[in-house]
């Protein structure tokens, strides 16, 4: 998530709505200004967060999630959302059904206020239909992979554009903006 801020949105752009899930508010060390909601359990319940910037949900409460991005991605402008909540309702839900009802409205909420939105999802932690139905939504779709070349570990990309029908084959990621961890989608 650093990473993105950092590389992608950079320090001139706008300040993006982060809905964060595995990535603590804390991790991520920035001067952004923009709404924080964290998509997390805290002894089975949502509580106030120690900063009165970020708002905690609980993962499985998927209609105060959908109120929190209601509220802050209202306005005009250039907006960003970026997350990786995805992988604790995922988790926490456990019926594909409610997980597609939830990110149909999501998908559907970000392209009429025609905002972007930037999610992460660890695909190698959750059943292949989950992953494919959070790629349905997706207009485009950076994926990485680990390559273990002769004892040698590699990282690669591939990116599938499908709002264009472009799709890239498997690319060496460049060692300058490799994350710590890469089994993200």
């Amino acid at each position: 998530m650093s990473l993105i801020l950092k590389e992608a949105i950079g320090p001139d752009g706008p300040s993006p709505t982060l809905v964060l899930g595995p990535t603590a508010p804390e991790d991520l060390s920035t001067d952004w200004t923009g709404k924080v909601g964290w998509i997390t359990f805290v002894d089975g319940t949502s509580m106030a967060h120690p900063s009165t910037d970020v708002e905690i949900i609980s993962p499985d409460n998927l209609l105060e999630i959908n109120l929190f991005i209601e509220k802050a991605s209202q306005g005009e402008g250039t907006q960003i959302i970026l997350g990786d909540f995805l992988d604790n309702i995922i988790k926490s839900i456990g019926s594909p059904e409610s997980f597609y009802s939830f990110f149909c409205q999501l998908a559907s909420r970000i392209r009429l206020r025609k905002r972007t939105a930037i999610l992460v999802i660890k695909e190698d932690i959750h059943e292949k239909p989950m992953v494919e139905m959070v790629k349905r939504f997706a207009d485009i779709v950076l994926e990485f992979r680990d390559q273990d070349n002769e004892g040698a570990l590699t990282v690669e990309m591939r990116t599938l554009n499908f709002a264009d029908n472009i799709y890239t084959r498997w690319l060496p990621f460049p060692q300058s903006l490799r994350p710590l961890c890469t089994n993200y989608t």
